[in-house]
């Protein structure tokens, strides 16, 4: 077992965690390629309609014991066998109860209302994602409190390699519709889960330390991040079953393709945070206020220029990746740019907040940004389909950056200036860094 030795730096880390995101993307960018070209705009959405609710579940069900897992581990607040032995408990318990009461319900209630044009079966067997999705939450946010983000990137390029190589075979060579695709799926998942394990064997000795009072100490942490999840969760997910009511599940394939591009802007901003939360854990308040400064303003320049880069090609693109049919889905990501703009800030900042012991603050705003969600998708989506949703979203996220620059504030005392500014010290860190990491690169080769 390894020992638990300084973290590598933030630069390194971040990078890791980029390429984990960026495979995460990118599978999800290649699986719908290949259900746009093969399964057409209705087969898109109804894998969209089903897969997404399992993990939705899985996130909700997991109680916030992935947050807290890395908040413990970081801190060194617990034993890392305890962590364990408390989100064992919490995952058998969850998974349980998702597939004798969650998944009963939305076959009684739910077809008509949120999973109107799915297949049964095919609901039923997308339930086997919830545990194949926690258990990958668990392996992921225990080898993030160990600021091991390599070993994290290396379980999510195999989760990634598994959901290609799925579609692929499923969806390509075998021609099998959704409901095949998702067993497929979930078989080579779990293999892939049990690889996951193994490289968490090599960081911990898997010696789960079980009670009540570790579980109950991490659910106090956990529950604070959940509810802020939950509404998280309406902000980014709700949209496709307010589309899928109202219009069809054709129309939700279109919207993803929209989602699936926004998703690109996502990868710097998630992989900072996976990085900053550990990292600002562990850090006084005063250099997590200087680092949090740099990230935000830096990072927030960077999604305007490049976001507005992109929509000069987004159109052609769409058209040549996925299909004439799909054109529309350009528009949508228009109208969703101001929102991942906001989301940038958002992100940041409550990372920085909830690092801080403060992670209640994300869950109130998240509370409100995900009720305007809500009442803007009622008021625009019947009038206006899936442009409404895109607008509706980006007026909750450009709140939710609001909220976030405000309680950061509150709590660091930095200055409005400070997180959206850019500075000349920038240039100069940055210039620093990489002569740090050009100048180590030459000595290893030299060696």
């Amino acid at each position: 077992m390894e020992k638990h030795k300084r973290p590598a730096s933030f630069i390194k880390n971040t990078t890791f965690a980029g390429i984990s995101n960026g495979f995460a993307v990118l599978t999800s960018t290649v699986v719908g390629i290949i259900a746009a070209k093969f399964l057409g705009t209705e087969g898109k959405g109804q894998l969209a309609l089903v897969m997404m609710p399992a993990m939705i579940i899985a996130q909700i069900l997991c109680l916030g014991f992935d947050a807290s897992s890395s908040y413990h581990i970081a801190s060194n607040k617990m034993k890392p066998e305890k962590v364990f032995g408390s989100c064992i408990i919490t995952a058998i318990i969850s998974v349980l109860f998702s597939f004798f009461v969650i998944y009963p319900a939305f076959l009684q209630y739910g077809m008509e209302l949120i999973f109107r044009g799915i297949p049964k079966n095919l609901l039923l067997i997308s339930r086997w994602v919830v545990p194949l999705y926690m258990s990958r939450l668990i392996i992921c946010s225990m080898l993030r409190g160990y600021q091991k983000f390599s070993r994290e990137a290396l379980v999510n390029i195999v989760m990634s390699v598994t959901s290609i190589t799925a579609a692929v075979v499923a969806i390509i060579i075998l021609d099998y519709g959704p409901a095949n695709y998702v067993r497929i799926s979930m078989m080579l998942g779990f293999l892939g889960i049990l690889v996951g394990f193994f490289i968490l064997r090599t960081v911990m000795p898997f010696k789960p330390i079980f009670g009540l009072k570790y579980w109950v100490s991490m659910f106090q942490y956990g529950y604070k991040m959940v509810v802020s999840r939950i509404f998280t969760l309406i902000d980014l997910r709700l949209d496709i079953f307010f589309i899928n009511y109202y219009l069809n599940n054709s129309i939700v394939g279109i919207y993803t393709v929209a989602g699936a591009l926004s998703n690109v802007f996502w990868i710097a901003t998630t992989s900072i945070s996976m990085v900053l939360f550990p990292r600002a854990a562990s850090l006084g308040p005063e250099e997590s206020k200087k680092l949090t400064c740099l990230i935000c303003r830096n990072f927030l320049w960077l999604t305007v220029i490049f976001g507005g880069l992109f929509l000069l090609i987004c159109k052609p693109l769409i058209v040549f990746v996925y299909d004439e049919k799909f054109a529309p889905a350009a528009g949508a990501f228009a109208l969703l740019l101001p929102g991942i703009i906001g989301g940038v800030i958002s992100r940041i900042c409550f990372t920085d907040c909830s690092a801080r012991g403060y992670p209640g603050r994300s869950s109130i705003a998240a509370a409100i940004t995900a009720t305007m969600t809500i009442i803007f998708d009622l008021l625009l989506i019947p009038k206006h389909g899936m442009y409404g949703a895109a607008v509706a979203s980006s007026i909750a996220y450009c709140t939710g950056g609001v909220l976030g620059i405000y309680w950061h504030m509150k709590l660091s005392g930095n200055t409005l200036s400070s997180l959206i500014l850019p500075r000349k010290d920038d240039l100069k860190y940055y210039i620093n860094t990489y002569t740090k990491i050009k100048n180590k690169f030459c000595s290893s080769r030299s060696q």
